[in-house]
Order: structure tokens, then C-alpha cells, then sequence
């Protein structure tokens, strides 16, 4: 016997390759469990990095500040080259950011001193300034003396280069002789239009961000610079007693990754808390001219865009971790069931090396041995296919996928467990299988379990669980994937028996020595096996259709959400532009593709809450406006052209209004808006809706929706924005903004083209969803799909096990038939028909789940505080994919059934007894 044990052990290894089918079905289920696991860390990781890029993305080319994840490190004194050195080394470790550049100028400037320079008793307004690399770019020696200055300036002094010069402030308040510092005209320069830089500066990179003094009379203008050597304007600070500034410019590394990110937030506050306290870079600072030392200050909202991309990684991982969970589950229940039946396909075998003394524990191992070489190659192949799913279905990042050596650890030990969990259950079935064998030769009976009611019951369980949730917490829970699997094995389990039972009762409908007849005469031999295969199949089905409504409900419902907060693709506020122009000045949209929006806030007696009002042109509005993308917001649009009517009693001082949110008021309703307690106005509401674009930008419970030309006829004339000498910072003032269907970009150029101010606050629809929270929505919505695929996967898998349980089945059967003059195409294609019965079975348990699913409570919102809630939504797309599935199936059925029918070979089958 020792001998023959041994052969099992050596041909374990490799026994699994002699059935290619069963190899197949372990080494998918294995590759997916370690998907399962590998993917989402690289999700969250792929997230953190997409949320970081979208944030500075957002952020390029903002002004220096808390809008700019760019740094600016400033201090307000002449330091010593020694002390300096050490402020520029500090800035120089800071990980994340690049080589300083360094601006100096004199900021002593005000209503009653002004910066000048001065020759043969004139003076022009000019500012000491330098740069880093100015007097190189102007053609000039950094070690020459002297300053330059814009041609025009030197031209009205008389000046040529060579000439003496005096510079420094002049006081205009009082008639003091000013006292300036003498030095020499070491140039000049041609300014750029509608700036104070030198041409040759202007085109620089980064040039439009650079800090220039403003003229303190005309904030809106700059002040001809003085241009030196940074030793030059160092010098010319102190002895002119102007106001030194010294601002360091450093770029965000481009290709910056979380971490380092993360790190140089934390360098950065390191660097601002160290310079007030007694470290070598405060007594740096100390040492700065004139006496007091100087203070340091930086800026940049880098730790903001960080913290916002961190807060969206973090909801995306929330919000994807219930599906994370049940792939999980969901894979190991592949490998589990499918090594159950390819033990019952062995149950022979089984039974024999138990007699012959094989115990469980040896079966265990064998079973180890052999799905080995699986787990080994689900490894890499697992990792590949998590890579895929992430950068298929996964955040829309440009920045690539890192495996790192953590995943690739999680990938073995997932391996590990699947190798585990198989020789577990290959262990448990031997000793169920030795236990049931005793059993039946004791002549005892097995006690069923009533696993169909068990599993009706849960069901019920967690649909009450899933009522007492309130809807907006209900995405984050085990019950996001708990209750769609539960409702689709229930109806799966339903169906299929529910068809076994009636296609029992028509056996003899078939015509009688046909393909179909031979399967109904079949499949009634292993109706109960069949039938369990069928539920497991129909299954995945449910859960990949119900996916696919996910997916495409939550997409549909982040445009929907983030119409209703944002509007439109991008909003401006403009101050003044529109006002005092009369009526046609308040609705005529600047350019094309914009529309004029004014906003206040309202009451709604008898209540006295602030509610949003906006007042909007109907049609220019109903062209520019976001109106999301499930057309659930359409309902809002084709209200539109009510709000210019007359109302129904034809009182033209009452104000039609649509009303957007939660409210008692119905169409037809009227009531009072009240104006902060100074005037009221008389309205009817010709339309609810639940959301419209812009009604979630304010705070309120209901949005207000008028015309302009009907309101601005009612309101008072001490807030009506038609009048003239009407100005924005007026008491009870409408706020006017300009919405575009275009980039923020794009509406500035078209603004300042129409000769429309275009400096005004930017809001965008991508801002809105990033801080809201739906981006991360999305981002999950591509997991869910990832996780319908891998369903589809079971599913096929599923049915692949049913075709190789159908062709072990008929061994014998088939050579005996074929004898009886059947060939082996119509054996295969009778055991196609079983295939077909029990996945268009699959596919009518989907189709139900899914109505079930889809006409239930809603669990995927995850951002149910911002209407419209979202739900998932059905396609006819949907419907065709699943009869994809079912032809593909069948397909791959008859191809597998007709290549083991020719293939199997009499005598050994007779010989080896089946």
C-alpha cells in the first residue's frame, strides 16, 4: 500500500491539468479571490492619487494663496547672505516643491508716500523690484550697479543710461523735500501692454502670478518698477527707508504622489511653527535689517487640497467597501461550491480510499497538492487582473497604477487562503462523505435542512434592517450588498423550482426521440442538482443586471446632484456689470452660451426661514443650465416657459414662482415672499419640483425660481437692480452671476472680450462634485461595474460547471445511446438543451430580481442630503446583454458537450465502470 500512497502524493500536484474543465473553474475562482483582495487597496490607492491630481488640477494657475497648491514663503527684512542661506536651504528640503525663486521689492508705498525716482527736478512714479534672473532676461550684468527703468519713465526724466538718479519714496501729504538715494540708470525696457513688467519678463513662465506693487491710488493698476541686481535693491532698501518684502515663488513638483504630498504639508508646518520658535531658522530671521528682525510667513493651499483629496479617497473606500467585501465572499463561495462538486464528481474515489484507509487529514493534504499549481499561477494573474479592473473601472487617473510589494504580499497570502479554504473543504466533505456512507449502510435516513426558508427568512430580516436605515446611511453598511444578494438567491431559489416543477409536469410535450426529449428525460434524473446549479447561476445573473443598474443609476444621479448644486459647468459672480441698464440689462446674456442668474435669499410666509431665490431669463436659462443626466431634472425645464405667464387669476402683481425641494405647496398654491421684513411680494406656484439646477447651491428647504422680468416689476426700488446708481454692496442687494455651459476659461475670455469684468468668484460643476463628496460616488459606481463583471464570470462559471456535471453524468449513458444509434451532435445538443433550460431559467430569476431590486428601497445613495435620491435605473441595454449571455452560454455548452462526446472512448468508460 505504501507505494501506491505514495503515487498519490507525486501525481497530486498535477492531477487537476488531466480535466482541463474543473483546472479552468479553480483557477478563475482562485485568480478572483486574490482580485478580490489585491483590488481595493489599489482602488483606494489609484483614488487618493485621482482626488490629488483633480484637486491641484482645479488649483493650476490660481494665485498664490489658499486657492494654489504652489508655495509663497515671504519675510519682511534685508537678511544677511549667511541668514538667507539658511532660509533658502529650509525651503530647498521641502519634498514636494521645486528650486525657489526669490522677488524682492520696497512695499512702503501709500495714499501719502509714493515710490519715485527722480532727475533735474522731476519725479515719475517708479518701485525698487528684482527677481531672480530679471537682469539676465533684460540683457543686463547682475554685477553692474545701478537700476532700470521702463523707457517711457527714463524718457520723461531725460534720461539716458549712464545718468545719475535718485530713487526712494516722496511724501505727498506733507511738503517736505523727499529723500531720496542717488545711483545710476543701468538700463531700460519696454513694458508689456496693460502691465508694468518688462516685455522680455512678461512671457516667462509663471509671469501673470508674479508679485507686483499697485499703484496705492489705482489698486487695479501696477507701478513702474526699478529694476537691480538683487545686491542693488538690497542696498536701495535699507537707504531709502522703504518697506522691504521678499517672496519666495516654489512650483509644485508636477508628478507629486500622496505621500510625498502628505509629507510636505507637514515640512511646510514644520518650517511656519519653527520660525517663532527658538530654532536655527528663527535666529536666522532675527538677524534681518532693519533692526527687529524679520517674520516669516507661508502660504499655499496645498494642506486644503490634500485634506479634500484624502476626504474623497476616504468615501470612495467606504463606499466601496461593502462591494469589496461581498467579491470577496463571493469568490471564496466559488471555490468552495466548485470544489464540493468536483468532490461529488469523485465521490467514487473517495469512497474507495477511505476503504482503503486514506483518511480525511491525507485528503486534505492531496487536495492542497493539487490546486497548488493553481494558486501559484492566481498570484501574478490575480494581481494583472485587479490592475485591470482598477484602471478599467477604477478613478480616471493619468498617473499609472504602482503595484507595490504589499500587494504583492496580500496576493500570496490571499492565494494561501484559497489553498487553505480548499484543503478544508476537501477535508469536511471526505468526512461527510465517510459519515453519510455509515449512515446508509447503518440504514438511517439524512436529516434536510430547510435551507429554502432559512434563506426567506434572512431575506425578510434584512429587508425590515434595511427600512429602519435611514436612506442616507444606508450605502456604507453591510446591507449595501447583503440585501441585493439575498433578494437575488431568494428569487433565484423560487424560480428555478418553480420551473423544475412545471417542466416536471410537461415531460411528455416534447416530441419523442428528439434532442429535447432526451433532455427532459435526463434532467429528471438530477432535477434537485440541476436545479441548485440553476439558482447559483441566476444568482450572478441577478447580481451582474442589478450591477449594471447601479452603475448606471449612480452616474446618472452624481449628474443629477451635481446639476442641482452647481447650475451649470461653470458660474461667475459679477458685481456691478449688470445693474442700473434697465430690464434689458439685467436679462440679456453677455455672450453666447450664458445666462444672467440673480439671487437673494427669501422667506416664505408663515414661515420665516431663509429660502434661495433666483431670478433667471427662461430661455437663454433653459439653454446654458445643467439639467443632469437621468432627465429627472427635465421636469423643472418644461416649467419654464409658465414663469412669464399671467397666473390663472390674471393679477399681474402676483409673481408666478416654481418651488424646488421640500415644501406643502402645490401647483396652483399661493402665498407671501418676504424681503428681510421690508416688502413683500404675492406669488402662485405653477410647478414642484424635487431638484432644478442651482437649487442646492444655498441653503434652504425649498428653492425659488422666478423670472426676472416679472420680479424686477414688483420688488423695491431700494433693491432693484434696474435702476440707476443700484450698486451690489447695497442693503438687501441681488447677487448677479453669469452661468456658462463653458470652461472658467473660456468665460473669462468672452467676458473680457464683451468688456464685462471677469475677475469675479469662479464657481465649476467639477468643484461642486469634489467637495461634495459625488465624485468618490462615481469612482464606486465604476467598482460596482468591475464587481457585475466578475458576477458575469460566476455566472459563466456557473454554467460551465453545469455542462461538465451533465457530460461526468452521461459517461455511461452516452456510449450506451450511441450504440443505440444517437450521435454524439445530438447527444451534445440534447445536453445543450438542458443548458439552455437552466440559464433561460437564470435568466428569468435575473429579470425578477432585478424589477425587485430596482422598485424597492433605494441602498446606493450615498449623498442622499442633496436631491434628487438616487436609485438605480434599468435599460433596455440590459436586457439584451443577458440574452447575450444566454446564447454565448449555450454555445460554449454545445462546443464543450460535442468535443467530450467524440473524444471519449468505449471501451475505457465501459471498462473503467463509468
Amino acid at each position: 500500500m505504501r507505494p501506491r500512497r505514495a503515487a498519490l502524493w507525486r501525481s497530486a500536484p498535477l492531477r487537476l491539468c488531466r480535466t482541463p474543465g474543473w483546472l479552468a473553474l479553480v483557477l478563475v475562482a482562485v485568480t478572483l479571490l486574490v482580485a478580490s483582495f489585491v483590488a481595493p487597496p489599489l482602488f483606494a490607492a489609484t483614488a487618493r492619487a485621482t482626488a490629488l491630481a483633480e484637486g491641484l488640477g482645479a488649483a493650476e494657475g490660481a494665485p498664490y494663496g489658499r486657492d494654489s497648491g504652489d508655495l509663497r514663503v515671504s519675510w519682511d527684512a534685508v537678511l544677511p547672505p549667511d541668514a538667507e542661506d539658511v532660509v533658502v536651504q529650509r525651503m530647498q528640503r521641502l519634498v514636494g516643491y521645486g528650486a525657489p525663486t526669490i522677488t524682492a521689492t520696497g512695499v512702503g508705498q501709500s495714499r501719502t508716500r509714493k515710490g519715485v525716482a527722480s532727475a533735474g527736478g522731476r519725479t515719475e512714479p517708479s518701485v525698487l523690484w528684482t527677481r531672480d534672473g530679471a537682469i539676465e532676461a533684460l540683457g543686463g550684468d547682475e554685477d553692474a550697479p545701478g537700476v532700470w527703468l521702463a523707457a517711457d519713465v527714463a524718457k520723461r526724466l531725460g534720461l539716458e543710461v549712464g545718468d545719475r538718479v535718485r530713487v526712494g519714496l516722496q511724501q505727498t501729504f506733507l511738503p517736505d523735500a523727499p529723500q531720496l538715494t542717488p545711483t545710476v540708470l543701468a538700463g531700460t525696457y519696454e513694458t508689456a501692454p496693460g502691465s508694468s513688467l518688462p516685455t522680455a519678463l512678461s512671457d516667462l513662465p509663471d509671469a501673470e502670478r508674479w508679485y507686483l506693487p499697485a499703484d496705492p491710488d489705482d489698486p487695479s493698476h501696477g507701478t513702474p518698477l526699478a529694476i537691480g541686481s538683487r545686491r542693488t535693491i538690497d542696498r536701495l532698501l535699507l537707504r531709502t527707508g522703504d518697506s522691504p518684502l521678499y517672496l519666495a515663488d516654489l512650483r509644485l513638483n508636477a508628478d507629486i504622489t500622496p505621500d510625498d504630498a502628505t509629507t510636505t504639508v507637514k515640512q511646510v508646518q514644520r518650517m511656519a511653527d519653527d520660525a517663532f520658535a527658538s530654532t536655527p531658522l528663527a535666529s536666522a530671521l532675527s538677524q534681518g535689517l532693519p533692526l527687529g528682525g524679520a517674520e516669516l510667513q507661508v502660504a499655499t493651499g496645498l494642506p486644503d487640497i490634500v485634506f479634500e483629496a484624502d476626504a474623497t479617497a476616504d468615501s470612495a473606500r467606504d463606499q466601496v467597501r461593502p462591494y469589496a467585501v461581498a467579491g470577496q465572499v463571493l469568490a471564496a463561495a466559488l471555490l468552495v461550491a466548485g470544489w464540493v462538486l468536483l468532490g461529488r464528481s469523485r465521490r467514487r474515489e473517495q469512497l474507495l480510499a477511505s476503504g482503503l484507509g486514506l483518511h480525511p487529514g491525507q485528503v486534505a493534504g492531496l487536495a492542497a497538492l493539487e490546486v497548488l499549481l493553481a494558486c501559484l499561477l492566481a498570484v501574478p494573474v490575480g494581481v494583472g487582473l485587479a490592475c485591470i479592473g482598477v484602471v478599467t473601472a477604477g478613478p480616471p487617473t493619468t498617473a499609472g497604477l504602482a503595484v507595490a510589494g504589499d500587494d504583492v504580499v496580500r496576493a500570496a497570502l490571499a492565494a494561501g487562503a484559497a489553498l487553505l479554504l480548499v484543503a478544508a473543504t476537501a477535508g469536511l466533505a471526505a468526512m461527510g462523505t465517510d459519515r453519510m456512507d455509515r449512515l446508509s449502510r447503518l440504514g438511517r435516513g439524512r436529516r434536510a435542512v430547510p435551507w429554502t426558508a432559512a434563506l426567506l427568512a434572512a431575506t425578510v430580516v434584512v429587508a425590515a434592517a434595511v427600512l429602519t436605515v435611514d436612506v442616507g446611511d444606508r450605502s456604507g453598511t453591510a446591507l449595501t450588498m447583503a440585501f441585493p444578494v439575498l433578494v437575488a438567491a431568494s428569487v433565484a431559489v423560487l424560480v428555478a423550482r418553480a420551473v423544475a416543477w412545471l417542466r416536471g409536469r410537461r415531460l411528455g410535450r416534447a416530441r419523442a426521440g428528439g434532442a429535447r426529449w432526451l433532455a427532459t428525460r435526463r434532467t429528471g434524473q438530477v432535477m434537485r442538482e440541476v436545479t441548485a446549479l440553476t439558482a447559483v447561476v441566476g444568482i450572478a445573473l441577478g447580481l451582474f443586471a442589478y450591477a449594471l443598474t447601479v452603475h448606471r443609476g449612480i452616474e446618472e444621479g452624481v449628474a443629477d446632484k451635481t446639476a442641482a448644486l452647481a447650475g451649470a459647468t461653470t458660474s461667475m459672480q459679477v458685481a456691478e456689470d449688470f445693474r442700473g441698464k434697465k430690464m434689458r440689462g439685467l436679462v440679456t446674456p453677455p455672450t453666447d452660451g450664458t445666462t444672467i442668474v440673480w439671487r437673494r435669499s427669501v422667506a416664505i410666509l408663515p414661515d420665516f426661514g431663509d429660502e434661495p431665490l433666483m431670478s433667471i431669463e427662461p430661455t437663454s436659462f433653459a439653454g446654458v443650465a445643467d439639467w443632469g443626466g437621468s432627465g429627472d431634472l427635465d421636469a423643472g425645464r418644461d416649467l419654464l416657459p409658465r414663469l412669464d405667464r399671467t397666473v390663472q387669476s390674471g393679477n399681474p402683481r402676483i409673481l408666478p414662482v416654481l418651488l424646488a425641494g421640500t415644501t406643502d405647496l402645490e401647483t396652483g398654491d399661493q402665498g407671501t415672499l418676504d424681503f428681510n421684513s421690508e416688502f413683500q411680494i404675492q406669488f402662485e406656484v405653477v410647478g414642484v419640483v424635487d431638484a432644478f439646477p442651482g437649487s442646492e447651491t444655498e441653503t434652504g428647504n425649498a428653492a425659488v425660481v422666478a423670472s426676472s422680468k416679472r420680479l424686477f416689476r414688483l420688488v423695491l426700488k431700494t433693491v432693484n437692480p434696474k435702476l440707476e446708481g443700484a450698486r451690489s454692496d447695497d442693503a438687501g442687494a441681488f447677487a448677479s452671476w453669469v452661468w456658462s455651459d463653458g470652461s472658467p476659461a473660456d468665460l473669462r475670455r468672452d467676458l473680457g472680450e464683451a468688456g464685462v469684468a471677469n475677475d469675479g468668484d469662479v464657481v465649476t460643476a467639477s468643484e461642486q462634485a469634489i467637495s461634495n463628496g459625488l465624485v468618490a460616488s462615481t469612482w464606486a459606481a465604476g467598482y460596482v461595474l468591475a464587481l457585475g463583471v466578475v458576477m458575469l464570470v460566476l455566472a459563466l462559471a456557473g454554467a460551465l460547471v453545469l455542462a461538465l456535471r451533465l457530460a461526468d453524468r452521461d459517461t455511461v449513458s452516452d456510449v450506451l445511446l450511441s450504440r443505440m444509434g444517437w450521435s454524439s451532435r445530438e447527444l451534445a445538443r440534447s445536453r445543450s438543451w438542458e443548458v439552455a433550460y437552466a440559464v433561460a431559467t437564470a435568466v428569468l430569476a435575473a429579470l425578477v430580481a432585478g424589477a425587485v431590486l430596482v422598485l424597492g428601497p433605494t441602498i446606493i445613495d450615498a449623498a442622499a442630503a442633496i436631491p434628487p435620491l438616487t436609485r438605480p435605473r434599468p435599460d433596455v441595454a440590459d436586457l439584451v446583454v443577458l440574452l447575450v449571455v444566454l446564447v454565448v452560454t449555450v454555445l460554449l455548452a454545445w462546443l464543450l458537450g460535442t468535443r467530450r462526446a467524440s473524444r471519449r472512448n468505449p471501451a475505457e468508460v465501459l471498462r473503467g465502470g463509468g
